[in-house]
């Protein structure tokens, strides 16, 4: 079996063992040098032959004894969230995934003898000086950081981090490692910062198309998940089925915020759509060193069919992601983030469901679905004996976490056991498989957002590719040059 369908398969499974759980009992096994717990299905729910395989991926590491050693995550505070709780919990709250992270740290303690802390910062900006300060003076003040996104990669291109890919321990080829995330963050050789299921963040922060279940299907859209198991969801697609159903509810002849709109969604947030569209402008070699890779035709179709979604009267734009637009059942379709279900539409009235950012074309290989993230990273100035324990902790507690967070996040966020959940569950499976992060943005280079470059300015394609490009060339091999040159 390809191992991008193992995987799948293997989360599905998982997410439909965890919605048994309210009503089984536990079986616990030790697997690993640690501790597992199984569902033991009533005969009611007994599980059907073919989901008997083992769905646990092993982190296939040693469980060394370190000796009661005080683990310390870095972190700071970022979005009204103190970032190592996307990793870590020190206490039952109730909540499924913070109960699931508490027993990530009770399993990695026990394990390998430790004790794991955060240790608070401030703000982002005060996280990433608390880097710089350790480092330069050689200070042992944490063993790992997570940090906001650029501030974090800015450490790694200034010097003050460990390249991650020279790291014994880390396995990139287990699924804890996003394959796409993985290549789009390397250069070459190096990587000094990583987006991974360490931390659900990624994933919390993953864009995808929300859509209202109830309104969908008074329209008549029923096949919708069929349509991306086809291979057929596309942004053209997306544009026919919105176009013409908005709702003018307050009869002033305009669409705003208070009417019922096809389409929704925050203004800062185009540069994932680029990517899901599979134009990310900066692609890598076989040998991970980026280029330019500038499709005028590609890139001008995309332009094309963004500039029919969002200059309509079928889309409006509505804080930060369109979150309010559609609780309040006044979006059929949102650009969101999978986070706003798990924070926000699950409490809400609406009934929703998921489906991966659509494909530019049918043509396109697989879908993308790009993310932000709060990436982690290890200290330069760390010693051999203390980067063989770094590297065994947060590789075993990436496969905890991976096995056992990301099934706890899928039915919270998914909310209830309808008819259609396993539906929704393919889709966020999809979804997880195949996230990104955008190369552009995470490194700040110059194409990074071509509908406010080209779609929201009017500018025609080639000419605003052939006026940046002396740029954008220069700064791309100056990058290049600065990483072949660190150690």
């Amino acid at each position: 079996m390809n191992p991008k369908l193992r995987r799948t398969a293997r989360l599905l499974i998982l997410a439909q063992l965890c919605a048994l759980l309210a009503g089984c009992s536990t079986a616990t096994t030790e697997e690993d040098g640690g501790t597992v717990q199984t569902p033991v299905p009533s005969a009611e729910e007994e599980i059907a032959p073919e989901e008997e395989e083992p769905v646990y991926v092993s982190d296939d590491l040693p469980s060394p004894d370190y000796d009661g050693y005080d683990f310390r995550v870095l972190s700071c505070y970022f979005y009204d969230k103190e970032l190592a709780t996307y990793l870590t919990y020190d206490e039952i709250t109730g909540d499924p995934v913070n109960d699931v992270l508490y027993a990530s740290r009770d399993y990695i303690q026990n394990r390998f003898n430790i004790g794991i802390r955060w240790v608070e910062t401030g703000d982002t900006t005060a996280g990433r000086d608390a880097v710089k300060k350790a480092v330069t003076a050689g200070d042992d003040a944490f063993d790992i950081h997570i940090g906001h996104d650029t501030n974090t990669f800015g450490l790694g291109k200034d010097g003050y981090l460990y390249n991650l890919m020279d790291v014994e321990q880390f396995n990139f080829e287990k699924p804890w490692w996003p394959e796409n995330t993985v290549e789009s963050l390397r250069i070459g050789n190096k990587m000094y910062a990583a987006s991974s299921y360490l931390s659900y963040c990624g994933l919390h922060w993953t864009r995808v198309i929300t859509f209202n279940k109830d309104w969908a299907e008074d329209l008549g859209y029923t096949g919708l998940y069929d349509e991306v198991r086809e291979g057929k969801w596309t942004l053209d697609r997306l544009h026919e089925l919105c176009e013409g159903v908005s709702v003018d509810q307050d009869g002033n002849g305009k669409f705003n915020v208070k009417d019922r709109i096809a389409f929704t969604s925050g203004s800062q947030t185009w540069y994932c759509m680029q990517e899901a569209a599979d134009i990310p402008i900066y692609r890598h070699d076989a040998d991970g060193i980026p280029y330019l890779d500038i499709d005028i035709d590609r890139i001008t179709k995309y332009v094309d069919v963004m500039r029919l979604l969002i200059t309509g009267d079928d889309y409006v734009a509505s804080g930060d992601f369109g979150i309010d637009q559609f609780k309040n059942n006044n979006a059929l379709f949102a650009y969101t983030q999978v986070g706003d279900a798990y924070d926000t539409y699950r409490i809400s009235e609406i009934r929703y469901g998921f489906l991966p950012t659509p494909k530019l074309d049918e043509a396109q290989k697989e879908y993308i679905n790009c993310c932000t993230d709060v990436p982690w990273c290890i200290p330069k100035n760390v010693t051999d004996p203390q980067l063989e324990l770094i590297g065994t902790v947060v590789e075993a507690m990436s496969c905890y976490n991976y096995n056992n967070v990301l099934p706890a996040y899928y039915e919270t966020a998914i909310k209830a056991r309808t008819a259609d959940a396993p539906d929704d569950t393919e889709m966020l499976t999809i979804i997880s498989d195949t996230r990104t992060i955008s190369f552009s943005y995470t490194y700040a280079l110059t194409y990074n957002n071509i509908v406010n470059g080209c779609v929201e300015n009017n500018s025609e394609v080639a000419s605003y590719f052939k006026k940046n490009e002396k740029v954008a060339v220069k700064t791309l091999d100056k990058m290049i040059e600065k990483y072949a040159g660190m150690d």
